[in-house]
């Protein structure tokens, strides 16, 4: 133990000595000399660069609903063999995934549908989708009051519409 008590004060000697004995001082800082008059920051700065036309703002995606087969009042019965939806959505670029959902009177989904959509900035683009009444439960169960259909753009809602199917 002493031999190593030793050598670490050794070491603790060497490593504090300098080479020429001495501690060294610190550097003498002596205030900057002003020659000329400072400059003005306009003088600084390089010239503006014109970076041409602004690109446009982003285009929002937008859709719109329309019933197929229903009567004015979006009104159908639930003798009908299916009740069809149009979706026109514009201001989608490249492949975006659409889907509906449809959710009866009683609030819970319940179908979902999903299709893709491959569709330019500048076009719309309509997609149909059908919601089999005759001979499923909707019509079984007697499913009758206000739907409403929910749309989604690649899971973020994008419209909402709503109909009623009759007894």
């Amino acid at each position: 133990m002493r031999v190593r008590l030793a050598f670490l004060t050794a070491a603790v000697l060497l490593a504090s000595c300098t080479e020429a004995g001495v501690a060294p001082y610190a550097p003498v800082r002596t205030p900057p000399t002003q020659d000329a008059d400072p400059l003005e920051p306009t003088d600084v700065l390089p010239p503006p660069v014109d970076i041409g036309e602004r690109p446009p703002p982003p285009v929002i995606p937008q859709g719109d609903a329309t019933f197929i087969g229903l009567d004015e009042g979006r009104r159908g019965g639930l003798s009908m063999e299916q009740v069809d939806v149009d979706l026109t959505v514009s201001g989608v670029r490249g492949r975006r995934k659409v889907s509906v959902e449809f959710v009866p009177p009683s609030g819970l989904p319940y179908e979902r549908r999903t299709t893709e959509v491959d569709a330019l900035v500048d076009a719309s683009h309509t997609v149909r989708f059908s919601l089999p009444v005759a001979g499923t439960a909707v019509s079984t169960s007697g499913m009758s009051g206000t739907w409403e259909a929910r749309f989604f753009l690649d899971g973020e809602p994008l419209t909402a519409a709503s109909f009623t199917l009759d007894p």
